[in-house]
């Protein structure tokens, strides 16, 4: 069985790759709704309930990268929703894609260590899974 290589999986926002990153995170949940009656002999029943997605990720900061820590940073700002994407950009693979807003960002620059930065995003509608074309 073929094993894909993780390095090859990016975010891009709007269609650029976030530069410099370390990591990508993409986490899809779904919020069970209680159906549990008198009728259900003691024991717990659920039914379909609220969707929801995440996505986050980490890297180093470059202030000269065409998209990274200061376009988050604006982005976050504005408190308006990005399009985002989870994908190896690679044609006839599938991908990840919505719109989202930032709900967290961070720097971190330690004594002669490389400055990094983490963020998270929180979807709003649909997380489409799409094949690259």
């Amino acid at each position: 069985m073929a094993k894909k290589n993780a390095t090859d999986i990016a975010m891009y926002v709007a269609g650029v790759k976030i530069a410099g990153a370390t990591s990508a995170e993409v986490s899809r949940e779904m919020s069970p709704r209680d159906a549990t009656s008198k009728d259900s002999g003691g024991n717990s029943e659920s039914l379909e309930g609220l969707k929801s997605w995440t996505m986050s990720g980490e890297g180093f900061i470059d202030p000269a990268a065409t998209y990274g820590f200061d376009e988050l940073d604006s982005a976050y700002d504005t408190r308006t929703p990005i399009s985002v994407r989870w994908s190896s950009e690679t044609s006839t693979e599938k991908y990840y894609q919505g719109m989202a807003y930032i709900d967290s960002l961070s720097g971190t620059a330690g004594v002669e260590e490389t400055a990094t930065f983490s963020f998270s995003l929180t979807g709003t509608g649909v997380l489409s899974y799409v094949t690259l074309t």
